[in-house]
C-alpha cells in the first residue's frame, strides 16, 4: 500500500511510475530496513531516486 502511495504522490508531481525490479528486491530491502530500524532514509532514497 505504500508503494502505491508512493507512486501516487511522484506521478501527481509528473514523475513516472517506479517498480522496483525484482532483481533489486535485496537492495530494496535493505534500504526500508535501514529507513525503518536506523531512521536514516538516505539509502532509500538514493534507491528510488536511482529507478527514476
Amino acid at each position: 500500500m505504500g508503494r502505491f502511495i508512493m507512486n501516487l504522490m511522484m506521478a501527481a508531481g509528473g514523475y513516472s511510475w517506479t517498480v522496483i525490479p525484482v532483481e533489486q528486491r535485496d537492495e530494496y530491502m535493505l534500504a526500508l530496513e535501514a529507513a525503518s530500524v536506523e531512521q536514516n532514509i538516505i539509502p532509500f532514497t538514493k534507491f528510488i531516486a536511482s529507478l527514476l
